[in-house]
Order: C-alpha cells, then sequence, then structure tokens
C-alpha cells in the first residue's frame, strides 16, 4: 500500500506535532500485515538440510544441522535401574521400559551405562537390553562397566547394537543383568534413539 509521509527533507521545515502524528498513524495503517506464502517447508529431513563441511583439524567431513529444528533427530531416556545405595543383583528384568509412541518406528543407536559406586572384584558388570515384545535382544555385544570404573563409557569392549534395534510403540524392554563386580552400588542405563 502506499503511505503518504510529509518529510522534513521535503518541507524544508521542521515538522508540527500534527504532521508528525499522521506520519505514524499512516506507517501503524498502511503497514504489511498479511506475510504471503514463501513455501517454506514444514519440517526438516535430517540427512539433507545440512550444512556439509570439512574439518582439516580431524581429517573428517562433518555436518551441521539447524538450530532448534522441529523434525526428530536424537532422543535419550536415561533408566534408573537400582537406587544409587543398593547393590544390582544379576537377572532378567531387572527394570523395564515401555517405548512410547514418540519413539514409534526409531532405531536405538547407542547405549551407556553408569553405577554410583565403582565395582572392586569379581567380574565385570555386564547388561543386556532385550525387546521383550519381539522377544530378542537388541544388542549384540553387551554394555559392559570395567572394574574401577563408574561408566560404560570407558568400558575396554565396548557395546554393539544389534540388527534387532527397531522400536515400536508400547513395545516392552527389558533390563538383564548378567554379572555385577563386587561393591557395586546402584545402575543407571542410557538408551539413544534416532530415526529409522
Amino acid at each position: 500500500m502506499a503511505t503518504t509521509l510529509t518529510l522534513r527533507q521535503t518541507k524544508g521545515s521542521p515538522l508540527t506535532f500534527g504532521e508528525m502524528d499522521s506520519n505514524l498513524q499512516s506507517l501503524d495503517v498502511n503497514k504489511q500485515e498479511n506475510i504471503p506464502n514463501l513455501n517454506v517447508e514444514t519440517s526438516l529431513d535430517p540427512s539433507a538440510d545440512k550444512i556439509l563441511f570439512y574439518d582439516n583439524s580431524t581429517t573428517q567431513a562433518k555436518s551441521i544441522l539447524p538450530e532448534n529444528i522441529s523434525v526428530f533427530v536424537e532422543r535419550t531416556l536415561i533408566i534408573k535401574c537400582v537406587n544409587d545405595s543398593i547393590a544390582p543383583t544379576t537377572g532378567n528384568g531387572i527394570a523395564h521400559i515401555t517405548i512410547p509412541s514418540s519413539l514409534n518406528n526409531k532405531r536405538l543407536k547407542s547405549t551407556e551405562a553408569h553405577v554410583y559406586t565403582a565395582g572392586t572384584g569379581g567380574s565385570i558388570t555386564n547388561v543386556q537390553i532385550h525387546n521383550l515384545t519381539d522377544a530378542v535382544d537388541i544388542l549384540s555385544t553387551p554394555i559392559t562397566i570395567d572394574l574401577n570404573e563408574k561408566d560404560s563409557s570407558t568400558a575396554a569392549t565396548p557395546n554393539v547394537v544389534g540388527a534387532n534395534n527397531l522400536v515400536s510403540t508400547a513395545d516392552v524392554l527389558r533390563v538383564d543383568v548378567d554379572a555385577v563386580a563386587t561393591n557395586t552400588l546402584g545402575l543407571e542405563i542410557r538408551l539413544i534413539f534416532s530415526p529409522a
């Protein structure tokens, strides 16, 4: 819309209060209220909508996703299996997790575990994630926490997520503890999911 404004440069003298008020009112009345449809996508594809670059310091190709994207990229579930002051016991079903609808058709990408008092003797702590609904183990190599360590991130043998890692709404995942080091207290697992 055309806007009629009284300009000092055109008038050749200072504006009156009335002229200034009229200018402001004209700007307010004639502003563009309707934003045209710019055909902007409402969601992003994390495999395509990213900036790729080569990092010379690590000699690796890397990518950057746009900030604050609304699509699912990665989600982490943290499950407290055993209180920090209690020793975990071996056996199937030390904890169960039901998959929410927000994780439907997602894949377990990686797993981690943590204890709050490191085990000092016997065997290493060994944890398996089992999909009870599908009757399959998800990890081809279970999570291990080495002696005198609190977290699986430092394990000599990293866990490996197997091919049976797709989950669906209401799937029940079971935490199985196959071995516990002496003096271990507490157990928490972290499950990281990504798009299928």
